[in-house]
């Protein structure tokens, strides 16, 4: 998922943008009038509504969450993330889809790269995100050292040697300024561990439902029925540029306290998680700053509803990534193997890999990755003891109950006398004097990085 510092940073955060101006809803600077996207209260679900209407099925969980990824370029330490699927699963043309909303200037995009390309690139890095299409050539070696170090520190120093005039050897440190955000998408289920920590994934539906409606939807497309809107990129565009223009955001988070409390501290990472987890909640307040009060010193105020918005989007991927709850798909995949296991047929040689491929109605592919994941997570253990021949699968470590490690929105507004409760984990902000407009959360996709 994620791993950063965050312990000595208070939840009153200085936020510096790319570019300098004037003044903004919340006192923070803008030189143009808002663009009228700065004043939709559900900016994520109707991004996700308008990429429905060019052909998105389903996955908007991805699509939310790669957009905040993107526009946490924002931060002084922006948001960085792995989309993780199966070939054919759609995770190229979620991301291709989201980036279209973004101009040019919000991110470099890259098929791949060479080990040390970022050294030696002159492509400016600074308050963008690099996205890279295949995560293959991160998994090891300087790419993936380089890639930590620029991720990690906010910039990338590099010595490297060259030969002068004279032809002697002269050491030289190359410096590409940063903070840069990064985004790739795999295959693979892990990349190189030290970067896989510093990531979070997010997953794309595997599932046969989810295959039925893609073909669904190509296939209306083909008789003339389906969606196919073309997608008006420019007011997505405004809005990006208008937060650009800021030239420093302040957010205040005054239920942090409140929160941190309510998260039991079942494992040592959460020290580094937490701190993410607010970096989101800033990330949200500010795209949607123009609906937040300021307070006397201009800074924008975090509600209850962005943590609605980011617990939607993060809340199983937090409790899975400190071992509390264990993914859908692994629970789906162990729990059929449990089964297949009290028959007969295979209660005291082990479960076929076809087995359950058939019982569950999954590819071959697929299969095999939800297997993998399972047995890396001790879940399931394969007892074929020749190599080559099909796995023999048996039940593993018993699975953990479901643990909720972030408390649900309603929950944290009890405690807060700035929100009313939300009905059915929906947030929704008090009326305030100053503004009169109230929104409501998002649905939901996953989480990292921050300030």
């Amino acid at each position: 998922m994620f791993e950063h510092n965050y312990s000595d940073r208070s939840p009153e955060i200085q936020v510096t943008g790319p570019a300098a101006g004037g003044a903004s809803p919340s006192g923070n600077g803008a030189t143009v009038q808002p663009p009228e996207l700065a004043r939709e209260p559900r900016i994520l679900d109707r991004m996700v509504s308008e990429l429905e209407r060019d052909g998105l099925v389903g996955e908007q969980r991805a699509a939310k969450l790669i957009y905040l990824v993107l526009t946490s370029n924002l931060l002084d330490r922006p948001i960085c993330a792995v989309v993780k699927g199966p070939s054919s699963t759609g995770k190229s043309f979620v991301t291709e889809r989201v980036l279209s909303l973004f101009p040019a200037s919000a991110f470099y995009r890259l098929s791949g790269m060479s080990e040390r390309a970022l050294a030696y690139g002159e492509e400016p890095l600074e308050h963008r995100t690099l996205v890279i299409e295949e995560a293959a050539g991160l998994t090891s070696g300087a790419g993936a050292y380089l890639l930590r170090s620029l991720i990690s520190e906010g910039r990338l120093r590099y010595e490297t040697v060259d030969h002068d005039n004279d032809g002697r050897l002269k050491s030289r440190v190359i410096e590409r300024p940063g903070p840069t955000g990064l985004l790739v998408t795999t295959t693979a289920l892990n990349l190189e561990p030290e970067l896989e920590t510093r990531l979070f994934s997010i997953p794309i539906t595997d599932n046969p439902e989810q295959t039925r409606s893609v073909m669904q939807a190509m296939a209306a497309k083909a008789v003339g029925t389906g969606k196919g809107a073309s997608l008006d990129v420019r007011p997505w565009h405004d809005l990006q540029n208008w937060l650009g223009e800021i030239d420093e955001f302040w957010v205040v988070i005054p239920y942090a306290e409140a929160l941190a409390k309510a998260i039991p501290p079942v494992a040592v990472r959460l020290r580094r998680d937490f701190g993410a987890l607010l970096g989101l909640i800033k990330t949200h307040a500010i795209l949607h700053q123009y609906q937040r009060d300021g307070d006397a010193e201009g800074r924008i105020m975090a509600t209850v509803e962005d943590y609605a918005v980011v617990h939607e989007l993060v809340a199983d991927l937090v409790s899975a990534g400190v071992e509390a709850s264990v993914p859908p798909t692994v629970r789906e995949t162990v729990e059929a193997v449990k089964e297949l296991n009290k028959l007969p047929s295979w209660r005291f040689v082990g479960v076929p890999q076809s087995e359950v491929k058939k019982h569950l109605g999954l590819d071959k592919s697929t299969i095999s990755r939800r297997i993998k994941h399972a047995i890396d997570l001790g879940y399931l253990v394969d007892e074929q003891e020749k190599k080559g021949q099909p796995a023999k699968l048996a039940v593993g470590e018993p699975m953990p109950d479901e643990v909720e490690v972030l408390p649900r929105p309603d929950a944290l507004s009890r405690q807060c006398c700035t929100v009313a409760p939300f009905p059915e984990g929906e947030g929704v902000s008090e009326r305030s004097p100053t503004n009169a407009s109230a929104g409501s959360t998002e649905d939901g996709a996953f989480l990292d990085a921050a300030e």
